[in-house]
């Protein structure tokens, strides 16, 4: 796609200025989500992790202007971040989920006695999750993260493509992180159903975020083709959302029934949800193909950022 597409105002920025631009607003976003996670709001801890993805994802998707080597230990410490807000973000996203498959089911003795397992199985978690959570924001790791963060900003660690207007710098990130989701989703559809699937599915997942990240930052920049990239971007991460959700929720599930079984307790209800969280695994896989077509058409722009050897599998 020609440069005629892009924003007009924005076309003197060069590619650094963007960047770190969107690395001081990420950064100071996840300065206000950890004010909110210590005074316990809700939904404080999804937030962050949310930002604590997209800060990691500006380090590293835009690896033409940041120089890797000096990025590389904060991005694998807001991994480590990630890790300790998700013990207690899945927690409640599971509780969310169940409630709502529960509640679409009769109200009788039996679904009662599975809702109240949940409340007791879930519920220990999420205490777990939430200690989990405090003790990594209160840790000298998360302090370090803080100072190497603000280093960052105070010295960003720029590249010479920094010095590259971004309207034509920009879209090769785009494209790298294109070529890097088309890598992993190959992965993920030579593989049978089984473990290893959704190991990769999940990855293709992460990559799938990157892109859309990577190409909000760049929209202000490439305009209307990036803004109809990212929204499809989003619609196949909510849908690989869903396949692993099902993934996580079935071994609880699994836990809760042969505790259920052990003690005497019907288990009927355990094998109706099992049945539902595997129709949703299976609507997944049905839907990606054509969500992986439509990701593509939005991005045919990017054959002109990508090398040859670059270019995107056919859907």
């Amino acid at each position: 796609m020609s440069t005629a597409t892009f924003a007009k105002h924005d076309a003197d920025l060069s590619s650094g200025e963007v960047v770190l631009e969107a690395l001081r607003t990420r950064t100071e976003q996840l300065w206000d989500a950890e004010h909110a996670v210590l005074d316990g709001l809700p939904d404080a801890v999804t937030d962050m992790r949310v930002i604590t993805r997209q800060l990691r994802s500006t380090l590293s998707g835009f690896s033409r202007v940041l120089d890797p080597e000096a990025t590389r230990s904060a991005v694998a410490e807001l991994a480590w971040l990630g890790r300790q807000l998700g013990e207690e973000n899945d927690t409640h996203a599971m509780i969310k989920e169940l409630h709502r498959l529960l509640s679409a089911l009769p109200r009788e003795s039996s679904v009662c006695h599975v809702a109240a397992d949940v409340e007791r199985e879930l519920g220990q978690r999420s205490v777990q999750g939430t200690h989990v959570t405090q003790a990594a924001l209160a840790s000298r790791r998360y302090a370090a993260l803080r100072e190497a963060l603000n280093q960052l900003l105070a010295d960003p660690p720029f590249t010479a493509r920094a010095a590259k207007p971004a309207v034509k710098e920009l879209p090769r990130s785009v494209a790298k992180a294109m070529h890097k989701l088309d890598r992993r989703m190959a992965v993920a559809e030579a593989l049978p159903p089984g473990p290893d699937r959704d190991e990769a599915l999940h990855e293709a997942r992460k990559a799938d975020k990157l892109l859309r990240y990577v190409t909000e930052i760049a929209a202000p920049v490439i305009g209307k083709p990036a803004r109809q990239l990212s929204r499809q971007a989003k619609k196949l991460q909510d849908l690989l959302g869903d396949y692993q959700d099902a993934v996580v929720t079935l071994p609880v599930l699994h836990k809760l029934d042969a505790a259920s079984a052990a003690g005497g307790h019907p288990v009927a209800i355990y094998s109706v949800l099992d049945t539902l969280e595997q129709a949703r695994i299976d609507r997944v896989v049905n839907k990606l193909p054509r969500r992986l077509g439509s990701l593509h058409d939005k991005g045919v722009w990017l054959s002109r950022s990508r090398r040859p050897h670059d270019r995107a599998p056919s859907a």
